[in-house]
């Protein structure tokens, strides 16, 4: 996969994910449910805060050769989500939102200034196991944008929104 094709599949998973919140009132962004207790407002902090953790990785993959990166070293997925939550509840929609289409911004060019090769290997990086570079980012941002939207619409659909 191309470094073009990574960008491409990651602006239309945010597309898809932009589609499935328009139209929400304040009011909808907060309503508890949309996935699990979240709120929609609390699955943008949620996705904020993985795509910030990947933004961290590849920014710093020069210090990666030897050392696994945290994003890598998560062991209990369910805890890292909630303390996220617990960190993300009390900031307002405002900043969430804001913070989404930053942290989106910091992305695309975190991954325009990576090589295509490094980005591509699957050795360059021992850590990943196999798995190319491109694979944490599938995983960690366009994948997970895409679940979420996919979450979002259904719990629309259950509630009428």
């Amino acid at each position: 996969m191309t470094k073009t094709d990574v960008i491409a599949d990651l602006r239309g998973a945010r597309e898809s994910l932009l589609q499935a919140i328009d139209g929400l009132s304040d009011e909808q962004m907060y309503q508890v449910g949309a996935v699990g207790i979240w709120s929609v407002k609390d699955v943008l902090g949620h996705l904020v805060a993985w795509e910030a953790e990947l933004v961290t990785t590849l920014a710093r993959l020069d210090q990666y050769k030897r050392k696994v990166p945290q994003i890598v070293e998560i062991e209990d997925i369910d805890e890292w989500n909630e303390e996220q939550y617990r960190v993300n509840v009390a900031r307002g929609l405002d900043v969430i939102v804001e913070d989404f289409h930053g942290v989106h911004k910091h992305l695309v060019a975190a991954i325009e200034a990576l090589d295509e090769r490094m980005l591509e290997d699957n050795r360059a990086w021992p850590w990943m196991e196999g798995e190319p570079l491109s694979y944490l980012i599938a995983e960690n941002a366009t994948w997970h944008e895409q679940e979420h939207a996919d979450d979002i619409r259904q719990w629309r659909e259950e509630v009428g929104i």
